[in-house]
């Protein structure tokens, strides 16, 4: 039951990824109302935050069901770590987003 669970998080992580590094072109729409410069750094900060949603499904499927923790602590220690570190990679990049949004709508649009 739990490696099924585990499984679909880390494909639907692994797609939705995929679809927000590759397929994604709400940021590319806000250039008609933003700076063209933060425009391009939401663009680019969206693109990375996919990747690192991409990778974090592929990190986590690979620390549930590749490495045992009792063979090889010190993979395992560093393959949780590294999603950790994904996760965090995505709250600050989300927070970063956030915090354009919030920007453009207190400053109306182009400047």
């Amino acid at each position: 039951m739990n490696s099924a669970v585990v499984g679909i998080f880390s494909l639907v992580c692994g797609v939705a990824g995929w679809f927000y590094l590759f397929y994604s072109n709400a940021a590319a729409k806000l250039a008609l109302i933003e700076p063209t410069f933060r425009n391009r750094v939401r663009v680019g900060l969206r693109r990375v935050c996919g990747a690192a949603l991409f990778l974090l499904g592929g990190a986590c499927f690979a620390g549930y069901n590749s490495v045992d923790d009792r063979r090889s602590p010190g993979v395992y220690l560093v393959v949780w770590l590294g999603v950790m570190f994904l996760l965090f990679v995505i709250i600050v990049l989300v927070a970063a987003d956030i915090w354009f949004t919030l920007n453009l709508r207190h400053k109306g649009g182009r400047s």
